[in-house]
């Protein structure tokens, strides 16, 4: 299992929103933020909180 940190986006409390999977690097996914699906690409890019990048896709 890998968290990875979607970027881009925010908590209530301005924290990013984390996304934990089994699915490898390269995968798209489309959770949903703020009421609404948005498009991420999961990617190896360690971030300095142990988790890994998860860059937007859908130019939000």
């Amino acid at each position: 299992m890998r968290c990875f940190t979607l970027l881009r986006t925010g908590d209530a409390d301005g924290t990013p929103v984390r996304y934990e999977t089994t699915r490898p690097a390269g995968t798209r996914i489309t959770p949903w933020i703020d009421g609404r699906q948005r498009l991420y690409e999961l990617t190896d890019v360690p971030l300095e909180d142990g988790t890994y990048a998860a860059e937007p896709l859908d130019g939000s």
